[in-house]
C-alpha cells in the first residue's frame, strides 16, 4: 500500500478521479469519447489547483476467456495503451497517479505483463499498485512550508458485483475496512456516479477528547454508452457517464481555527 503526499500553497483545489473507460470497446464511443475530453480541457484550464487520479480500467483489454468480448473491441491492447497515453499527455503534470483495475489485471494474471505500468512509465506518472493513499497537504505557508490543513483520500478500483444503487455504494463503504480515517474514499468498477455522507467517532489522544470524522464515499463513474453493451446485454440499468469533482476546501471558522470541507459534484 503505497502513500503519496500532494502539497498545494492553495486553500482549495479539485481533484478528478477517472476510470472505467474502457477503451477498446464498442460502447466507449463518441459520446464516451467527447464526456472525457471535456474533462481533460477542463483540467487544463484549471491546471493550477487541479488533479486527476487514474482508477482502472483504462482500457478494456478483453481475451477469449474475458466476460466482455474482443469481438465487441474496435481496436487492440496495444492501440488501447497508446489512446490512454495520447488521451491524458496534455495534463500528465496533473495526475497524482494510477492504480490497476480488473480489466488490467487480465493480462497480469494470463502472462504477467500489467498494462497500467507500461501507462504510467509512458506517461511519467506514479503508479499505486491495486490501492492508494493520497495525503492533501494544503494551504502550505512560511519558510518551511508548512501545512494549514490535511486532506487524506483512499482510492480503489473495488471487486465484487452489485446491480443495486446500495449494493455499489457498499464496495465503496467496504474500503473503510481496510483504511478507517480517511476523509474520502474513492472506488470504480460499479460505473455508478454517486456520493454517500458517513463518519466515524475518533478519539484524540491529546486532546483526550472524541471526535467525529465526516467521511465522504465516492463511486467514481464509467464511460460506456448503454445501447449494444455489456450492461445492456445483461439487463443493467443505464447510467449517467462521466467523473465526479471532489473539491477540498480549507477555510478559518468563526473562533479563528481552520475547518476542512469535502464537497463533491457529480
Amino acid at each position: 500500500m503505497k502513500v503519496r503526499v500532494v502539497k498545494s500553497k492553495k486553500n482549495e483545489i479539485f481533484l478528478i478521479p477517472i476510470g472505467d473507460l474502457h477503451i477498446g470497446e464498442k460502447a466507449f464511443n463518441k459520446e464516451s469519447q467527447d464526456k472525457l475530453e471535456g474533462y481533460i480541457k477542463w483540467l487544463r484550464k484549471n491546471s493550477k489547483n487541479s488533479y486527476m487520479f487514474g482508477m482502472g480500467d483504462m482500457i478494456n483489454c478483453a481475451t477469449k476467456d474475458s466476460k466482455s468480448s474482443a469481438f465487441q473491441q474496435n481496436m487492440d491492447t496495444k492501440d488501447q495503451i497508446q489512446a490512454v497515453v495520447d488521451y491524458f499527455n496534455p495534463v500528465k503534470n496533473q495526475i497524482i497517479g494510477f492504480i490497476t483495475g480488473n480489466h488490467e489485471t487480465r493480462l497480469e494474471d494470463y502472462c504477467g505483463y500489467n498494462p497500467t505500468i507500461s501507462m504510467c512509465d509512458r506517461l511519467g506518472t506514479f503508479y499505486f499498485g491495486y490501492d492508494g493513499i493520497v495525503l492533501f497537504r494544503m494551504g502550505c505557508h512560511g519558510f518551511r512550508d508548512a501545512p494549514r490543513a490535511t486532506f487524506s483520500g483512499y482510492f480503489h478500483h473495488s471487486v465484487g458485483g452489485g446491480s443495486t444503487i446500495g449494493g455499489k455504494m457498499n464496495r465503496v463503504d467496504k474500503n473503510r475496512q481496510i483504511i478507517c480515517n480517511c476523509d474520502f474514499y474513492a472506488s470504480g468498477h460499479n460505473h455508478l456516479l454517486g456520493v454517500a455522507h458517513t463518519g466515524i467517532f475518533r478519539v484524540n489522544e491529546t486532546t483526550e477528547k472524541v471526535e467525529f470524522l465526516r467521511q465522504m464515499l465516492v463511486d467514481t463513474g464509467g464511460y460506456l454508452s448503454y445501447v449494444d453493451s455489456y450492461a445492456n446485454k445483461k439487463q443493467m440499468p443505464p447510467v449517467k457517464l462521466g467523473s465526479p469533482k471532489i473539491r477540498l476546501l480549507i477555510k478559518r471558522g468563526s473562533n479563528d481555527d481552520i475547518k476542512k470541507d469535502v464537497h463533491v459534484s457529480l
